[in-house]
């Protein structure tokens, strides 16, 4: 059957159907105009009920309350992974303790949200199942082993290990990389902070304005101190607020700057000149940081040198004294021979 005549059918009734609204009236412009408006109107009412719905989420969440509409939100029709890592950390393989050792990790790398731990896990598991396979069939293709039932099982086991511990290594990696961010931007975040105290406004005012002016130059110190106005908008007791800022983070710097800001919530007391003091000193630490690696730097690079160059500098400076040896014993041992 060929494609010409639904083609030319479908063409003749949006032909037709142009004709007739063109031949409309007036009323039926302005019905469909209105019938228009109206989906946009919908449309755009649907945007906004879905955003407050994400907020109220939100603030249940930081307050610790979170109902059975969100719960049924977020577990509705989970991935296979999200329900395979749930089953595994719910199972005596993780256990209590692990999972809020994860979670603190998690934390600290900046990966926050919800199924989080249940998507790790489920990596966890894919990357052992993965690395056991990948060793099971370099062992048949190879056929290391092939006696040594022992040794293969060994193997195997090693290989699950690893795939199993993998990622927590790569998780440890993002967690550092993403506190010396923190450690490089903090200083500024509390400049910014003697600033906005300076200029009169309140607590949670300079912390939100810090989190939006940082967010070009530093997103991850921007991100804490958004998390940390918001719960000081949620939380009744602003001192828990700052307290997960440094749980959160795991600065030791930043636990000087919570009791200074929690003595200026209680006591009153001007912070200029306080947060000054402290960023100087956060200041001062990065820079000792800065010069302590420096200083391991000659012993680092000890082992390269003797590996690679140290070598190549005895055969430069060796190989002509050994020629020239070398030609003394050959002319010695010529003129012995030669000797009556």
């Amino acid at each position: 059957m060929s494609l010409d005549t639904p083609i030319g059918t479908v063409s003749s009734y949006l032909a037709a159907w142009a004709e007739e609204i063109g031949h409309s009236s007036v009323e039926t412009w302005v019905l469909a105009l209105a019938l228009a408006a109206a989906v946009l109107s919908g449309f755009h009412l649907w945007r906004i009920a879905q955003r407050e719905e994400t907020k109220r989420l939100r603030l249940e969440a930081l307050r610790g309350t979170t109902t059975d509409t969100a719960r049924t939100v977020r577990t509705a029709h989970p991935p296979w992974y999200r329900r395979l890592g749930s089953l595994i950390a719910a199972s005596p393989i993780i256990g209590t303790v692990e999972q809020q050792r994860l979670l603190k990790v998690l934390a600290a790398a900046g990966i926050k949200g919800h199924g989080n731990l249940a998507s790790f896990v489920a990596s966890k598991v894919c990357g052992a199942v993965a690395f056991a396979g990948l060793m099971w069939l370099l062992l048949e293709w190879r056929q290391w082993f092939a006696g040594a039932t022992t040794l293969r099982l060994a193997a195997l086991s090693a290989a699950l290990m690893l795939g199993w511990r993998l990622p927590d290594l790569v998780l440890n990696r993002l967690a550092k990389r993403r506190r010396l961010r923190l450690e490089h931007g903090m200083p500024d975040a509390l400049d910014l902070l003697v600033i906005c105290a300076e200029a009169g406004l309140s607590l949670n005012q300079a912390i939100e304005e810090i989190s939006r002016q940082l967010r070009p130059s530093n997103p991850d110190v921007a991100e804490e101190f958004a998390a940390t106005a918001a719960e000081m908008q949620v939380l009744p007791d602003l001192g828990q607020a700052l307290d997960n800022l440094v749980q959160r983070t795991g600065l030791d710097g930043l636990r000087s700057l919570i009791a200074t800001l929690k003595q200026s919530i209680k006591f009153g007391t001007p912070l200029a000149e306080s947060l000054r003091m402290l960023a100087a000193e956060m200041r001062a630490m990065r820079q000792a940081r800065y010069e302590e690696r420096a200083a391991r730097l000659p012993v680092l690079l000890a082992i390269p040198m003797m590996m690679f160059i140290l070598p190549c500098l005895l055969m430069v400076v060796g190989t002509p004294v050994v020629l020239r040896a070398m030609e003394a014993f050959k002319s010695i041992t010529i003129g012995a021979m030669g000797a009556p």
